[in-house]
């Protein structure tokens, strides 16, 4: 059994690796270089403790997700393996989730002690950047979403009420960790534990283990099945989406127009739903938890909204393009897919039928991400009252259409680039440009940084310490 898991365990960190290394370079070297290229502008104080309290809580959203993902692709490419092991069900479900979650805390103090090393000072943990509580929640959600991912084999109605419930109340527990006097107050760090803190994480992992090993066991089993009602629903859902409810009573499309529904089916559907929720759904709660750092005008707050609405949509158009770019090829980029290889239509047809593809994924996930910024507005005027209906409210309204013009057109520019570079299914030429950008990327801040700190010597202006998010 040991020889098995060590096998498992480097199969598991063989798919780890890469997304791990890029996930930590982006969290680490993003603050590196805008310190380089910003910071040494200003002289004194660059960001008080307090505003370092919103720079934590930003962190914990971004790296939250980034390692989840990293999670969840390397676990994909190993549980079907492990469901053929002959080992009994227990072990191989305690040992995807100890793999996760021993993943998970790596790349967290790593991140945490390279920001140790290039930001802060000795008095970081205890001051201003808690690590303890944050990560045993991490933890905890590790181990519920493997329990909640198993239990979707047998997803009924009732369960899926009530995971709901769970996640909602995780997360409501959790913000409410940082606010001990109420919501109406300001908000505190959670720099300290409680033995009732850590009792309650610990019961609530403890329950998602147990749970999530019978639902791995019955998964493995094979009498995990939707229920009745789920699968009815879920008929009805494909059939709106995909359109066959009303196939009958429709005259007979083109091979141009088949083709393109058959590839919006295979490779665009799911991306969309995903990336577009997902990420439209982060805007929306990230905007509702950040709203008190952004300021106290409706200016200040929509400036914050604009940054994380940003900063979202580049995450959806790496990933989406990422996905639909793959879409068109097998595993490994070794040919293209057979239905879009055989299809009876000239080049011009061909790409004329994926483009169309193309401009509606992208349209449709940008539309999900800016819904999200229109949800935090409507909860903004709801737990603010009528008060900001003012001349105020239109000005930012304009703003708002005006850069999501231009948010638009980046999108585009980024989505439709990573996967015309994917489409070209060149494994070699892919890897050359994103090292070639990324080289000019560093060589252009380098040049930026050296000619910066050029000027700030001549002028005899001051440098900068290693704790220079904190003081100067």
């Amino acid at each position: 059994m040991h020889s098995v898991f060590y096998t498992t365990t480097r199969l598991f960190l063989k798919r780890a690796w890469g997304g791990a290394l890029l996930a930590v370079s982006v969290l680490v070297l993003s603050p590196l270089l805008y310190r380089i290229v910003y910071a040494s502008q200003s002289s004194g104080r660059v960001l008080a403790n307090d505003d370092l309290f919103g720079v934590h809580i930003m962190y914990l959203v971004l790296s939250s997700i980034f390692f989840l993902a990293v999670c969840y692709y390397s676990i994909q490419g190993t549980h079907k393996i492990c469901m053929g092991l002959p080992v009994r069900s227990r072990p191989i479900a305690t040992w995807m989730m100890l793999a996760t979650v021993c993943l998970a805390v790596i790349l967290q103090l790593v991140t945490n002690g390279a920001y140790r090393l290039l930001f802060f000072d000795s008095h970081w943990l205890s001051d201003y950047w808690p690590l303890f509580g944050p990560l045993l929640f991490l933890v905890t959600l590790i181990l519920v979403s493997h329990a909640i991912y198993w239990g979707l084999y047998a997803i009924s109605f009732t369960r899926a009420l009530c995971w709901t419930g769970t996640v909602v109340g995780l997360f409501w527990w959790f913000v409410a960790r940082y606010y001990p006097d109420g919501f109406q107050k300001s908000a505190v760090s959670w720099k300290q534990v409680t033995l009732t803190e850590f009792l309650t994480l610990l019961t609530v992992s403890l329950g998602a283990w147990y749970l999530g090993t019978r639902e791995f066991a019955n998964v493995r089993s094979g009498v995990a099945v939707p229920s009745p009602y789920w699968q009815k629903m879920q008929g009805w859902w494909e059939s709106v989406m995909t359109g066959t409810a009303s196939a009958s009573s429709q005259r007979p499309v083109s091979i141009s127009a088949s083709l393109s529904r058959l590839h919006w089916r295979d490779a665009c559907q799911r991306t969309v739903l995903g990336c577009g929720i997902a990420c439209g759904a982060a805007v929306w709660v990230v905007n509702l938890i950040m709203m008190r750092e952004f300021g106290s005008t409706l200016r200040q707050w929509s400036d914050g909204f604009l940054t994380i609405v940003g900063v979202f949509g580049i995450l959806a158009a790496m990933l989406s393009a990422f996905q639909i770019g793959e879409g068109v090829c097998v595993s490994g980029r070794a040919e293209m897919k057979t239905f879009l290889a055989t299809a009876p239509l000239s080049d011009r047809e061909f790409g004329h039928a994926l483009f169309r593809n193309l401009v509606k994924a992208v349209l449709a996930i940008f539309l999900l991400i800016e819904l999200g910024l229109v949800m935090t507005i409507v909860a903004l005027l709801l737990l603010k009252g009528p008060t900001l209906l003012d001349w105020e409210l239109v000005r930012v309204s304009g703003m708002l259409l005006e850069y999501a013009c231009y948010y638009l057109f980046a999108f585009w520019i980024i989505m439709a680039n990573v996967i015309s570079l994917f489409w070209t299914g060149r494994t070699s030429f892919i890897y050359g440009v994103i090292g070639g950008v990324f080289g000019l990327f560093a060589f252009f801040v380098g040049v930026a940084s050296y000619l910066q700190r050029t000027t700030v010597n001549l002028l005899g202006a001051p440098g900068y310490t290693r704790s220079g998010f904190i003081t100067y």
